[in-house]
Order: structure tokens, then C-alpha cells, then sequence
């Protein structure tokens, strides 16, 4: 009985130690002004911002078509992430039930075309539009 209590508070101390060396972080608090977290949270470079109210109308209207593709191509691929973890749990909840499974990877295959599509459709679109703003430019 004492060599299974020492087998196992030294397996203790070592996960500890481990725990202690590889997480601990003794950098001190990163700290961020006010106004760098406007500049660069909570005024994003493809959100429409103060510096365009001097820029022409073709550039402001290619500023807010931009934001709203991105903001359309992000909620899509976000809704199949989810749709990936949807199906992803019916798949381990099928309890080997043949039908249930080829449901599931029916879902998760679907899934994953669209979130395929929807990288290479983010790829095009920000090509595009990057190479319209430098012609306008």
C-alpha cells in the first residue's frame, strides 16, 4: 500500500512541477493605453474610420463593401464550424447506428465543402477587391 502512495505523490509533484515550468509566465502584466486599444481593437483596419472622411467616395463606398464582405464570409464560415461540431457530435452520439453515421458524415462532409468554398470564396473577394482599390488609387 505505501509504494502505491508514493507511485502515485510523485506522479503528483512531477505533473506539479511540469505545470509550474511550462505555464508559469513571469513576464510582467501586459497593459495596453486607451488609445492604442482604439487604434487597434476597437477601430479594426477594415472597419470605416475617421481617417476617410477626407477620402474620395469611391474609396469610402469600397470601404463598406469590403466590411460587408468580410462580415458575410465570416458568419458563414463560423456557421460551418458550427455545423462541423454539430455533426461531429451526432457522429460520436450514434451508438454505432448505421443509419445515424452515414447521416452524420453525410452533414460533415456537406460541412466541410462549404467551408472550403467559403475560404476560396474570402481568397477571391479580397483579391479583388484589393486589386480594384489599387486601380482606383
Amino acid at each position: 500500500m505505501s509504494t502505491i502512495y508514493h507511485h502515485i505523490k510523485e506522479k503528483t509533484y512531477f505533473v506539479l512541477v511540469f505545470t509550474f515550468v511550462f505555464f508559469h509566465d513571469s513576464s510582467p502584466v501586459k497593459a495596453i493605453s486607451l488609445q492604442d486599444f482604439r487604434k487597434q481593437i476597437y477601430r479594426p483596419n477594415n472597419l470605416p474610420s475617421s481617417d476617410t472622411v477626407n477620402a474620395s467616395a469611391e474609396t469610402k463606398i469600397l470601404d463598406i463593401l469590403q466590411f460587408l464582405i468580410d462580415l458575410v464570409l465570416f458568419a458563414s464560415g463560423s456557421v460551418a464550424v458550427l455545423i462541423l461540431v454539430y455533426a461531429g457530435i451526432r457522429l460520436i452520439t450514434s451508438a454505432g447506428n448505421t443509419d445515424q453515421r452515414d447521416q452524420a458524415l453525410k452533414i460533415l462532409k456537406w460541412a466541410v465543402a462549404g467551408l472550403a468554398i467559403v475560404i476560396l470564396a474570402f481568397a477571391v473577394v479580397s483579391n479583388v477587391i484589393d486589386l480594384i482599390y489599387q486601380a482606383t488609387t
